[in-house]
């Protein structure tokens, strides 16, 4: 079964084949230079994505390294015509604002011969205007034909393909990619004019293959045994081969394992299956191993994502987000700068949910009732109970009562008010912080950005019910860190320690084991956008380091 979204907007609804991809554009997880999501009530869901207008020439042979170009991932099938249709509007309807360069992570032609690939010189033009002379007026569906039907595109496998749209003139806005195997193989989706179509979006899914896990017991205490249980459904054949990883080092190749876990922790167990006709699937749980007192590990992590995803290559990559998060293995996250009004928080919880192959749940405050941006807890434990609060000089504050392994813990993110010669907009904003956790049950842990280092007036305020969690980690000779900005209380999650996780001195059944600011830089690339610090050597994700503590939970 596919998976489809229906989104009523002010346009026509109307539901594409089970087989058709439809991706709404605004919800690109990689987005870099010009392209930008903006309101419109005419598109679907309504966003669009589009790129001002600059005045900038127009670009005669696509880039295989553009600046300005946004990414989506799909799914496909090896060797099956597809038909690329785009949905798009022209600022002003002007035929010098109306088209753009499109290419894929593995296209090949019919002779199976490799095209319009990514990296390269080679991309689909798409041009609004159908021909010379015809009309350009608000939305209306092209694809890559001039004057007639566009030539179809073929994938070289099956499986998870990337699109990428870049400029060629500036001045245009999309709202929806269509590639139809069936439905609109040669017939277009909507009108070239003046259009209100608004498909269903829809991610085809390509396998019957399919794998889940079975624990038994789900959780309990070290040393525990856990019988494992694979559930397979396939459509022929036979399972050929299994891989279990137990998620603390150890492995199996039988089909229905039996493992013991000797100490206490939470362990993400996976499967991967290959069956006789090589199809393959893949499952992953969570499991809970709490130790001797029924104690229970909790990492908690604090990121700032740099307004909605932005790197230090000043590209907006929400995949490289959701990959730090899988790597850095959180139990719940933090995330400041969080662009609820593009959808942001949805994209960023599936695109973990695919790195982990686990369920997330998820909580967003925007920072103000309207504003596009806001904070976010995302948590592999189930949210039971969410609030939220607006402080003084519209930020935020997200809570939520998360069910860690029977034990309830009251989580907060919250960012604080910026420049650092705010310092009295932050006394205010500490005061009303402390305030609104003390009406949540013990243990409590707030995390942020708190645009603030230790010792400054408002951390002190936090510190007068709140131990830092870093500083605790340090005393500890368990924080670490990387060559450049070696663990300490000085340690750097920007120009200086501003992002802080900290735990209620109330809070008896708490504790702190380690601490993390893992070296986040992809040295082989120079950044663009410069920190100011001495480790401004390479690419990061965000221009905060992101950070972990971990905590044991009684």
């Amino acid at each position: 079964m596919a998976w489809i979204v229906g989104m009523i907007t002010s346009g026509l609804l109307a539901h594409a084949s089970s087989s058709d991809v439809v991706l709404y554009a605004s919800k690109a997880p990689v987005k870099s230079g010009t392209w930008a999501v903006v309101a419109d009530s005419t598109a679907a869901g309504e966003y669009a994505i589009g790129n001002p207008n600059l005045g900038a020439a127009k670009i005669t042979t696509p880039l295989a390294q553009p600046a300005n170009y946004f990414e989506l991932t799909f799914t496909a099938y090896g060797g099956q015509n597809y038909h690329l249709w785009i949905r798009a509007k022209s600022l002003s309807n002007a035929t010098s604002n109306d088209s753009v360069y499109v290419q894929f992570s593995d296209s090949v032609n019919s002779s199976n011969t490799g095209i319009y690939r990514i990296g390269t010189t080679s991309a689909a033009p798409v041009v609004l205007q159908a021909c010379s002379g015809a009309a350009i007026q608000g939305w209306g569906w092209t694809d890559n034909g001039w004057c007639g039907l566009g030539s179809a595109i073929y994938f070289q496998n099956t499986g998870t393909h990337t699109i990428r749209v870049q400029v060629r003139e500036d001045g245009l806005s999309i709202d929806q990619i269509v590639l139809s195997p069936q439905t609109y193989l040669s017939a277009v989706p909507g009108k070239a004019i003046n259009d209100t179509t608004i498909l269903a979006a829809n991610l085809p899914s390509l396998s019957s293959t399919n794998a889940s896990i079975t624990t038994n017991p789900t959780s309990g205490s070290a040393p525990l045994s856990v019988n494992f249980t694979a559930n397979v459904t396939l459509s022929s054949g036979y399972v050929s081969t299994y891989y279990w990883s137990f998620g603390d080092g150890q492995s199996s190749a039988a089909a229905s394992p039996s493992h013991i876990y000797q100490t206490s922790g939470n362990y993400t167990p996976t499967l991967k299956i290959t069956t006789s006709a090589g199809a393959t699937a893949n499952a992953s749980t969570l499991l809970s191993v709490s130790g001797s007192s029924s104690s229970v590990k909790l990492r908690v992590m604090e990121a700032n994502i740099f307004y909605g995803g932005r790197g230090t290559d000043n590209i907006i990559n929400l995949t490289r987000d959701a990959a730090w998060i899988a790597n850095m293995n959180p139990d719940v996250v933090s995330l400041i700068e969080v662009l609820g009004g593009s959808s942001n928080p949805q994209t960023l919880t599936n695109l973990v949910i695919q790195k982990t192959g686990i369920s997330w749940y998820y909580s967003y405050v925007p920072k103000y009732p309207g504003c596009p941006e806001g904070v976010m807890i995302l948590s592999k434990w189930p949210i039971v109970s969410t609030s939220q609060y607006f402080m003084s000089y519209q930020m935020p504050i997200a809570q939520a009562t998360l069910d860690v392994g029977g034990k309830y813990v009251n989580y907060f993110s919250a960012h604080f008010q910026w420049p650092s010669t705010a310092s009295s907009d932050r006394q205010v904003e500490a005061n009303e912080l402390v305030s609104f956790a003390s009406q949540f049950s013990e243990p409590r842990i707030i995390a942020g950005d708190f645009n603030a280092q230790d010792g400054t007036p408002e951390i002190n305020i936090v510190e007068l019910k709140y131990l830092n969690g870093w500083d605790t980690a340090v005393s500890h000779n368990t924080a670490v860190a990387y060559a450049d900005n070696p663990p300490s209380i000085y340690t750097r999650t920007r120009r200086s320690r501003i992002d802080h996780v900290f735990y209620s001195k109330g809070a008896t059944n708490l504790s702190v084991t380690a601490g993390k600011v893992p070296d986040t830089r992809n040295l082989a690339i120079a950044p663009a956008v410069l920190i100011g610090t001495s480790d401004d050597k390479g690419v990061r994700p965000s221009d905060h380091n992101f950070m972990t503590v971990d905590f044991t939970v009684y």
